[in-house]
């Protein structure tokens, strides 16, 4: 089995990502203002009002489901006004996908240059699958799923919207990583948008539906190790350069 690969810098980064998630849900249980107003985990190119509008929105969702969650509600404990919110978010729907988004830009870094050039290729895909498995199997996650899975048979545009803003946010980012990689003789030419695809299965299945399922493992932390190890070799086997060095920078 192929030996997997870590880095120092990558190791530190994801290290304080995964610190970051932990003090984000500690701040989600606590229902006082001041969690509200910091709106943990939002991104930075957001304003004020619209950080805390998606960091409530997310917690009504979670808490309440698609159906139960109000615009009332949500600007209730965002503390802003309704008028608020829809200056902002035309609809539920619309702010749905803006929640879903801000769950995945806590999966992917949004400047995914400054880890990929401190770290080798191998390096960097093995911290970002680990981070990304990890993500995904958070409860928040997990829920959100939920969320739209249940309600998109009804809804289709919901389905629409996690698509749009969840998976193929993800992979559009993803993309530009194996284009990096492909660009360095890491990986054979192929599509890139499928490989990502590919790699996404590996390492996810078919721990990820078992998780959504309600069958979490006893020992999660070991079904991940399990998971990425035998994903990654089959990424590597399918779509790996024989002879290909792991010791360079990827850049883009």
């Amino acid at each position: 089995m192929r030996k997997l690969h870590s880095g120092l810098t990558l190791t530190r980064f994801w290290n304080a990502a995964g610190a970051k998630l932990k003090t984000e849900r500690r701040l989600m249980s606590r229902n006082d203002s001041a969690a509200q107003a910091a709106a943990p985990g939002v991104s930075g190119d957001r304003d004020e009002k619209e950080a805390a509008i998606i960091f409530a929105a997310r917690t009504v969702f979670l808490a309440n489901g698609f159906d139960g969650a109000s615009m009332d509600a949500i600007a209730l404990a965002a503390n802003v006004s309704k008028r608020t919110v829809y200056n902002r978010f035309h609809s539920k729907e619309e702010l749905f996908g803006a929640a879903i988004e801000e769950t995945c830009r806590r999966v992917l870094p949004v400047d995914v240059d400054v880890v990929a050039t401190s770290d080798s290729p191998l390096a960097y895909v093995e911290g970002l699958a680990r981070a990304f498995l990890e993500a995904i199997l958070d409860d928040e996650a997990i829920a959100l799923r939920r969320i739209a899975t249940f309600e998109a048979a009804r809804k289709p545009e919901l389905g629409r919207s996690y698509l749009e803003h969840g998976l193929y946010f993800m992979v559009d980012r993803a993309e530009r990583i194996v284009r990096g990689l492909q660009e360095r003789g890491m990986i054979r030419q192929a599509d890139p948008r499928r490989a990502v695809f590919q790699l996404g299965g590996l390492i996810t299945e078919p721990l990820y539906t078992e998780v959504l399922l309600g069958q979490r493992p006893t020992d999660l932390v070991g079904a991940i190790e399990t998971q990425l190890s035998i994903g990654l070799e089959a990424f590597w086997a399918l779509y790996g350069n024989e002879g290909a060095k792991g010791d360079t920078p990827l850049t883009y």
